[in-house]
C-alpha cells in the first residue's frame, strides 16, 4: 500500500555517544541503515528527504538534504526542518539510526492518523517523536515552540494533539552507543 504523503530521515546529531561516527551508515546485515531507509520507503511510495548537513556524510545518498532552519534545537528542530520542507500533509519522520524499522510498523501508525498533529510510537515505554508520523498543520506551533525557547520534545508534545500507539519495541530501538551497535552484530564502518 503506498501512501500520496512524504517522509523525512532526521540525520543531523552529533552522535557524541558514537564518538561522531554518521549512524545512518553503519552496516548491519552488510547494508547502511540509511540505505536500508531509504529502500524502505520508496518501497511505501513516499518521496524522502534527508535533514542533515547538505555537504556532510549523508549527501549523495539518492535523497535530497536539507539543513535545520533554526539551528541548534537538536530533534525538534530536525521535525520543524522536515515539516518546512514538506508540501501540506502527513510526513514520515524517522531517526537515521532505526535499523530494524519495517513497513508493517509505519503502515500500523499510519492507520491511526485522523486530525491529530502526530502519530508516534510507544515502544519499550517510551514515547518516540522520531519514529511515526507529523501533520504539517503542526508547523506553526513547533516554531513558536523553538522560537520562544522550547527545548526537547517534551514540553512541546504536551501542548499538541498526539495519538500515542503502543508498538513492539524492537522496530523502534535506536542505536546510540557502541554496545547498541554491538548488541545487533552491526558494523562501525
Amino acid at each position: 500500500m503506498a501512501f500520496p504523503e512524504t517522509a523525512a530521515i532526521i540525520a543531523g546529531g552529533q552522535a557524541r555517544r558514537m564518538g561522531g561516527l554518521a549512524k545512518g551508515l553503519i552496516l548491519v546485515d552488510g547494508v547502511s541503515i540509511l540505505h536500508r531507509q531509504l529502500t524502505l520507503l520508496a518501497e511505501l511510495g513516499l518521496p524522502t528527504r534527508i535533514i542533515g548537513d547538505p555537504s556532510g556524510p549523508y549527501a549523495g545518498h539518492g535523497a535530497p538534504v536539507s539543513p535545520d532552519l533554526l539551528v541548534g534545537h537538536g530533534p525538534p528542530g530536525g521535525v520543524h526542518a522536515a515539516l518546512s520542507a514538506a508540501p501540506a500533509g502527513w510526513v514520515c519522520v524517522l531517526s537515521v539510526d532505526l535499523p530494524r524499522i519495517d513497513g508493517a510498523s509505519l503502515r500500523a501508525l499510519a492507520a491511526h492518523r485522523a486530525s491529530q498533529h502526530a502519530v508516534l510510537a510507544v515502544a519499550d515505554d517510551h514515547l518516540q517523536p522520531l519514529a511515526g508520523w507529523w501533520h504539517t498543520r503542526t508547523l506553526p506551533a513547533l516554531d513558536a515552540w523553538l522560537r520562544g525557547g522550547g527545548r526537547g520534545f517534551g514540553g512541546l508534545l504536551a501542548t499538541l494533539d498526539v495519538c500515542a500507539v503502543p508498538m513492539p519495541g524492537a522496530a523502534f530501538r535506536g542505536l546510540n552507543t557502541p554496545a547498541d551497535v554491538e548488541a545487533i552484530g552491526a558494523r562501525l564502518d
